[in-house]
């Protein structure tokens, strides 16, 4: 069963918007902007807004797409998508409609305006479109809810038809699970302990030799052997010095 939108997402935005649209749109393209109210048909037969994929982790994106199946002569539209901000967080510029028209999207922080108009001698939309689709970032663990707010249909006679956002399929929702694939800080997880102190493992007891065959002494341990080495060169050097005195006496 379908899941019910929240209440948020129950709401109806003023009309005003829509009729200053409408109203641009069908000027600039020459269309007639009045209609019988006893001769207005119904705009599309259902919704359904489905999230590809349903659950995603932390990081990850999920994408929302909007559906509409019996749509008659649906020349412009609007559509208000709820989503919830706290846990989701619009990408920009991933919005996509059909082909044929222009469209534009805007990001309040908690719904994604978008508003749409076929072009020129472009037909109206008909039987089944993916009216839009849109992407989010995943940005908290847990449910998060997507639902048409709000949004109308307009054919291009001036014909509107208003979409019910309380309806079976105008909303969804979308299960974030959280990241937690990471080793926790100093759980010894990411490695095998280290030896005792002084079992002579450690590095500078001499018993070790680095894999890369370097050798192990530096710094003080290896002075001593430093000052041994001198003077023992030192030793044969005055020796063989006293040798060539004698000889040449």
């Amino acid at each position: 069963m379908p899941p019910k939108a929240p209440t948020r997402f129950r709401r109806l935005r003023a009309h005003g918007s829509g009729v200053a649209f409408a109203a641009a749109t069908f000027l600039a393209f020459g269309v007639a902007s009045s209609a019988s109210a006893a001769t207005i048909p119904v705009g599309y037969e259902a919704v359904s807004l489905t999230a590809a994929p349903t659950s995603v982790s932390v990081g990850d994106t999920v994408t929302i797409t909007a559906v509409f199946t019996g749509l008659v002569d649906a020349y412009a539209y609007e559509l208000d998508i709820a989503y919830d901000e706290d846990a989701l967080a619009f990408v920009d510029d991933s919005e996509q409609s059909p082909s044929g028209g222009f469209h534009s999207a805007t990001d309040t922080g908690s719904e994604i305006e978008i508003a749409a108009t076929r072009l020129g001698t472009s037909p109206g939309l008909t039987g089944t479109q993916t009216l839009v689709t849109v992407r989010f970032a995943a940005i908290a663990d847990g449910d998060a809810a997507v639902g048409i707010a709000s949004g109308r249909i307009i054919g291009s006679d001036g014909n509107t038809t208003t979409i019910d956002p309380s309806a079976a399929g105008a909303s969804t929702v979308v299960e974030i699970i959280a990241d937690d694939e990471g080793t926790e800080p100093g759980s010894g997880g990411g490695g095998s302990p280290g030896g005792d102190p002084g079992s002579g493992s450690q590095p500078g007891t001499g018993s070790d030799t680095p894999a890369d065959g370097s050798l192990a002494v530096t710094g003080a341990d290896a002075a001593p052997w430093l000052i041994v080495g001198a003077g023992a060169l030192a030793l044969v050097a005055a020796g063989t010095v006293l040798a060539l005195r004698r000889r040449t006496r």
